[in-house]
């Protein structure tokens, strides 16, 4: 190999440890045994070269305005609203600024759970190594859908955990099993218990927030019987967070099909301390606010419009 090909991986690597791990210059020094100097001059160099651009990160678009308002009306403990921009994919800008606000909060000890879902696992892509990387990321909901889909959730925890440096609880079920039987059978398994204590333990948690549409992936994927579907609905439903639906007060609604899930309940994801909902979209609106109204989430990670949307 010749000396030019290894500086530029040098200077590659030196520049991904900076900024994609986000170790100080000094952890860089120090694990590849050189001068912070060194580094200085390197992450210079990489700059030159255009490995490394200057940008204006995703929470540079966000909506303080909007933010604080949400924050009022609902009586949040934090929100995080991106501008409208045609950029970064189906979801914008969202995931990465959540990402930025996760990982100010990813301290030593944490334990954060996640739930299934597209933006979810968009949000799994976009963070980074937060304060430390002794967390604990714990998957709140069993499987729906195949399981190399990146929407899984053990694939979400999966990517959440190797992306912040923590350690990976998967839930080995599907979400829906046949009967009340095979539930039980399930959540009697030292595994799976051990993994509901986990989350149990959650101080973050960061979900999904699905409305009554065929594309919910709860019924997307064919796990609920049509009939089903219709007896939640004449229930009340109008949202539901991994897999549990809840009414437009945000109160759950009990059901045969609440009994064969395997996932977080909505009364103990309540008691987490810090619940980011992760949703955009008009057609969320009465999910969002319904979750919110009912404490279900504490926390909402959205777009300008349906922010708005909200705040009518």
């Amino acid at each position: 190999m010749s000396r030019a090909r290894r500086d530029v991986e040098t200077i590659l690597k030196v520049a991904r440890m900076r900024y994609d791990q986000r170790l100080s210059p000094a952890e860089i020094a120090q694990t590849l045994a050189i001068s912070e100097s060194t580094v200085s001059r390197v992450l210079r160099t990489a700059m030159d070269l255009g490995f490394v651009e200057v940008q204006v990160t995703a929470s540079g678009w966000r909506d303080a305005e909007l933010e604080h308002q949400l924050i009022q009306r609902f009586g949040l403990a934090a929100a995080v609203v991106v501008q409208n921009r045609e950029t970064g994919g189906p979801f914008g800008l969202l995931p990465r600024a959540l990402a930025n606000a996760i990982e100010d909060r990813l301290t030593s000890g944490t334990i954060i759970g996640v739930s299934d879902g597209e933006t979810v696992a968009a949000l799994a892509a976009a963070v980074r190594r937060g304060k430390s990387d002794d967390v604990d990321v714990v998957s709140m909901i069993g499987g729906l859908g195949a399981a190399q889909v990146h929407t899984y959730s053990t694939e979400i925890g999966r990517l959440f955990a190797a992306n912040v440096g923590g350690r990976a609880w998967q839930l080995p079920a599907p979400a829906v099993v046949e009967d009340v039987e095979a539930a039980r059978s399930l959540l009697g398994m030292g595994l799976v218990r051990s993994v509901f204590e986990k989350m149990n333990r959650a101080s973050i948690a960061v979900v999904g927030v699905g409305a009554m549409t065929p594309q919910a992936a709860v019924f997307s994927h064919g796990m609920i019987d049509p009939a089903e579907i219709d007896a939640i609905k004449a229930k009340g439903a109008v949202g539901s967070i991994c897999a549990r639906f809840y009414d437009k007060n945000g109160s759950p609604i009990r059901s045969a099909f609440d009994d064969r899930t395997i996932a977080i309940a909505l009364d103990d994801l309540a008691k987490i301390e810090l619940r980011f909902g992760a949703a955009l979209g008009s057609g969320k609106r009465e999910a969002i606010d319904a979750a919110l109204r009912g404490g279900l989430i504490n926390a909402l990670a959205t777009d300008a419009p349906t922010a708005q949307a909200l705040l009518q």
